[in-house]
């Protein structure tokens, strides 16, 4: 892979400076970032290494990013010492002796209660405890790592890609650290074969983080569908390919894995999201969930005497567990599953340190939000919509879902920081570019989980209504507001965030999964007959944020944009087609009952242009092909909506496109 040998000779220097002040020979403070690569304002490159060989100008190979990055606080500082193996390494050969018993039995090798404990506490003699279904497979699959590492692309390609992610992907999940990763595969460039497990499980994340990275090409920022004369099609393919061969190679050398393997795993699981299986995606967080046990990411208690490079580990297996979490809450809540975390465990694994970008006044830095800030507050956001428990089979009472809004408003809206807030501070926007997009995505999530919180009343048949009480039926129509205002505000974020991406083609499954599901609630509504439109406040507000007044033309006007968006991105997403398939005919339906409520004025300035006549045209209905329900009792709508969900028997409509309060605050669960 690389000139340089895996394990060089020569004399081995052992030195305790970060790399830069080593090079430049400037005396290091020793800290992380050290007080030169502060003050050059470029934390990213100071790497520290316990041994320093060859010639140390070779160690920045890949230009790291540009964009503002996180740093640990001052106090973390490098011991005076020997060097020490990582926390993954130190884990490894602690458990080697009773690796067989754990994967036989299935225990947590590092538990302080369960059997395995106690046989460590009586120190059993394991010779002959070794796993006797991988002896004999490790050169055959060694043999195959080798073939399949000769076919991975060339390393321009990859660089350009590794480079892409961290510059306008990482923001997004957040799951690895940019430095710390671009640092280690520069080295993984210069290493030579044998290599270690280690090793292979990172060549499987670079491989993995590829094919996620060009599942966002071409992009404004490189139109071409191709990258040094390969096509982005087969770059996708390939280092699908290959970093799934590498990822089971690596469980049978070694079933246990490690952060890097959940972060592998999590990576696939992404690529799944963007070619629109969610279905896949949902499974590939149950794999990561699974393999975050396995290896003991949430076991990250600190240990005295740490070295920073060993903190900062512990620290990304703490943010890559609250990443899971978020990802297992969000699709718990979305696809109406169980969710493979608790609780309880993330409490237990939170972040601890703050990592801080270095922008513009270094004295003013503390003041800046944290990239990792709109991961807590989705943190926060999943136990406080988990505290309530699962609703499943129960019918909806307005009572419960207007408390649990009010405790919404009352206990999370608040904590919100300044720059996430419903309405934020926007002073470090210029200085954080990613920092309006995370806002974005942390809007979508909140409207997205009114939207869950109000949604079951549209399942309601008329008989359970008129059963109500009246006040409660009072309460359900204010609800309905509610539920529209908080899908329109959310189809707002997505169409800001899109913007954002440049209003591209993108797989981005937060962009295209929320258009639709905000839109079927909006069309829903609007086939209700006694849908309170025009009605109530001139400015009603939502969280407590002021918006437009809720009319009809209003709601089919978002959805008509959010209508346009799916048919664009449907070139690239099946989940977009599948999506524009079933907007485009609830569109229509919602658009014939308007017409049976409010006769179309041809002379109204005011009306959109999703009246009726001109959406008959529009969709070429004029001839009454029966594709098309005609108006019927909205108090049907569940039925039909059922029946929409999954029917697939009508074909696809083509037609052009029309015209985002710290962490330390108490949290009531």
């Amino acid at each position: 892979m690389g000139g340089a040998a895996m394990h060089p000779t020569g004399r081995k220097r052992r030195v305790t400076t970060c790399v830069p002040c080593y090079t430049r020979k400037q005396r290091c403070n020793r800290q992380y970032p050290c007080n030169h690569c502060t003050r050059r304002r470029r934390p990213e490159e100071c790497v520290y290494q316990s041994i320093i060989t060859g010639d140390p100008s070779n160690t920045l190979l890949l230009e790291p990013a540009r964009d503002p990055e996180p740093q640990e606080p001052p106090n973390v500082q490098l011991p005076n010492g020997s060097s020490k193996a990582s926390p993954a390494e130190a884990q490894n050969s602690a458990s080697n002796s009773h690796s067989a018993l754990a994967k036989s039995f299935g225990y947590f090798e590092h538990s302080d209660s369960n059997t395995m404990a106690l046989l460590k506490k009586w120190d059993l003699d394991s010779e002959g405890d070794t796993d006797q279904s991988t002896q004999g497979l490790s050169t055959a699959v060694l043999e195959t790592v080798k073939q399949v590492l000769e076919k991975i692309p060339p390393r321009p390609i990859l660089d350009f890609l590794m480079q892409y992610f961290v510059d306008e992907l990482n923001w997004m999940k957040q799951i690895i650290h940019p430095p710390s990763f671009l640092t280690q595969y520069q080295h993984w460039w210069t290493k030579e074969w044998p290599l270690s497990v280690d090793d292979i499980e990172f060549a499987a994340l670079v491989l993995r983080i590829g094919a996620y990275s060009a599942q966002f090409l071409p992009s404004p920022t490189h139109t071409l569908d191709r990258i040094r004369g390969q096509s982005l099609s087969d770059i996708r393919d390939t280092c699908s390919h290959l970093g799934g061969e590498l990822a089971r190679a690596c469980l049978s050398l070694n079933w246990k894995g490690s952060l890097v393997r959940v972060q592998h795993i999590l990576f696939a699981a992404f690529r799944s999201s963007c070619e629109g299986r969610t279905d896949k995606f949902w499974e590939g967080i149950a794999s990561a969930c699974s393999a975050a046990q396995k290896a003991g990411i949430h076991t990250v208690a600190p240990v005295p005497g740490e070295d920073s490079s060993q903190v900062l580990e512990k620290e990304m297996r703490r943010r890559t567990l609250c990443g899971l979490y978020v990802l297992d809450s969000h699709l718990a809540r979305q696809l109406d599953r169980v969710p493979f975390l608790p609780d309880n465990l993330v409490l237990e694994t939170l972040p601890r340190l703050r990592l801080a970008p270095v922008i513009g006044d270094l004295a003013a830095s503390a003041d800046a939000p944290e990239d990792f800030t709109e991961r807590l507050m989705q943190v926060r956001l999943g136990r406080f919509w988990r505290s309530f428990g699962s609703r499943r089979n129960l019918p909806y009472d307005p009572t419960h879902g207007e408390q649990r809004y009010e405790r919404f408003c009352a206990e999370y809206i608040p904590t919100l920081p300044p720059a996430y807030a419903l309405n934020p501070d926007r002073r470090w926007d210029g200085q954080l570019p990613k920092l309006p997009m995370q806002r974005q995505l942390l809007y979508i999530a909140i409207f997205d989980s009114v939207c869950w919180n109000f949604r079951p009343l549209l399942l309601l048949k008329p008989g359970q209504v008129t059963s109500l009480p009246p006040y409660k039926q009072v309460l359900l129509q204010s609800q309905k507001q509610k539920l529209a205002l908080a899908a329109l505000e959310e189809l707002d974020a997505v169409t800001a965030l899109h913007t954002m991406f440049g209003g591209s083609h993108t797989r981005f499954s937060a962009i295209i999964f929320n258009t639709f599901e905000a839109a079927v609630v909006l069309l829903i509504l609007c086939t209700q007959k006694d849908f309170p439109f025009d009605q109530g406040e001139d400015h009603p507000d939502i969280l407590g944020l002021r918006v437009a007044t809720l009319t009809r033309s209003r709601a089919m006007r978002a959805v008509e944009k959010a209508l346009g968006r799916l048919q664009m991105l449907a070139e690239v997403s099946d989940m977009a087609a599948s999506g524009a398939q079933v907007v485009t005919q609830l569109f229509a339906k919602a658009a014939r009952m308007e017409h049976s409520l409010e006769p179309y004025t041809p002379n109204e300035s005011s009306r959109s242009s999703s009246s009726p006549a001109i959406l008959s045209n529009f969709l070429n209905l004029e001839d009454g092909s029966g594709l098309w329900m005609s108006s019927e009792d909205p108090t049907l709508m569940p039925d039909m909506l059922s029946t929409i969900a999954h029917g697939d028997s009508y074909s696809m409509l083509q037609f052009p496109s029309l015209d985002l309060t710290s962490w330390n605050g108490n949290f009531h669960s």
